[in-house]
């Protein structure tokens, strides 16, 4: 029985880390099958990103790419008027994900981001010529691709005070991916991002979790929504995260994180990640998160567990024996 299992809520995005797993391991295959997203949909890889890795003596740890709020090393703008029409500029925000991708491979890979980034580079070729030169930036500088210049350059032309956002290059410079340990909150062994998930629409959420021979377990959330600014000359489109300032409103700090939700979590029990478990395309993904967990137990199938009423369930299990994906696209 095979001790490699792969699942996701995007098919292309489970092939992609199934085919990963085959020579690399759990972290590996999530990397590259998040990537591969990103060269699917325009606006993945400028959205949020979240990861839980445990298991094989890598601890529990938790990888925080989310969209960063702008405005470093600028004045504050005088604001939107309270109901006026937000420009689309203003709620760009600072694109966290290459770097976390890139922290969580340095932490727990074992190849390179030029290596990982290759199936995404290649499907990109086929759908944007602009969207693969991006993904190829990100396969050289990993996490200070959003940094190299033919990209800063693109992204503060649309989004950067001249064009009514706020977006700098400082912003870009100075961003740094969270990394944090975490730990079981309660009995039940779950364990879920250290920070909280504060916006509730999981619409656009999508997931994928790999666990591997060693018994590393990893899982993330992306989001792929349909709206946001277009960005042509990187073939993408950054949606809207950042807090618009306001007139008269305090600002949102530059730096802070931006509101995302987090439907994934792992289970630890008796020294082994035995359950990656995640809720994507759900309009409140953390409630049926909870219900979900709610519902484990010694003597539920696992399977059962995971009926949700909209929305997908990913979910995969393992022993220290074997592996099987339980929901996956």
């Amino acid at each position: 029985m095979s001790t490699r299992a792969a699942a996701a809520s995007e098919a292309h995005v489970a092939r992609a880390a199934r085919d990963a797993l085959v020579e690399h391991n759990a972290v590996d295959a999530l990397v590259t099958a998040v990537l591969v997203a990103a060269a699917e949909s325009p606006s993945v890889l400028l959205g949020p990103l979240q990861v839980l890795v445990g298991g094989a003596g890598a601890g529990l740890l938790a990888f925080d790419g989310r969209v960063r709020q702008p405005g470093l090393g600028v004045p504050r703008p005088r604001g939107v008027v309270a109901g006026g029409a937000v420009p689309p500029q203003a709620r760009v925000g600072v694109p966290a994900l290459p770097a976390a991708l890139a922290a969580t491979l340095a932490a727990l890979g074992s190849i390179s981001m030029r290596r990982a980034c290759g199936p995404a580079i290649e499907r990109a070729r086929a759908l944007s010529g602009e969207r693969a030169a991006t993904l190829e930036a990100v396969s050289r500088r990993a996490a200070a691709a959003m940094t190299d210049e033919a990209v800063a350059v693109e992204l503060t032309s649309v989004a950067g005070r001249a064009a009514g956002g706020t977006l700098t290059r400082e912003d870009l410079a100075r961003l740094r991916p969270g990394v944090e340990p975490c730990k079981a909150a309660g009995d039940d062994g779950i364990v879920r991002v250290p920070w909280q998930a504060e916006r509730a629409d999981g619409s656009a959420v999508h997931v994928v979790a790999a666990t591997d021979p060693r018994g590393l377990v990893a899982i993330a959330c992306y989001e792929a929504p349909l709206d946001g600014l277009a960005v042509p000359g990187l073939g993408l489109v950054a949606p809207a995260f950042a807090a618009p300032v306001m007139r008269g409103e305090t600002r949102v700090p530059p730096g802070e994180a931006c509101a995302a939700t987090a439907p994934i979590a792992l289970r630890a029990r008796r020294g082994l990640v035995d359950l990656a478990l995640g809720v994507a395309t759900c309009g409140d993904p953390e409630a049926a998160l909870r219900a979900i967990v709610a519902q484990l137990d010694e003597t539920t199938p696992i399977g059962e567990s995971l009926r949700v009423d909209s929305g997908r369930a990913v979910a995969l299990a393992r022993t220290r024996d074997a592996a099987v994906t339980v929901a996956s696209a």
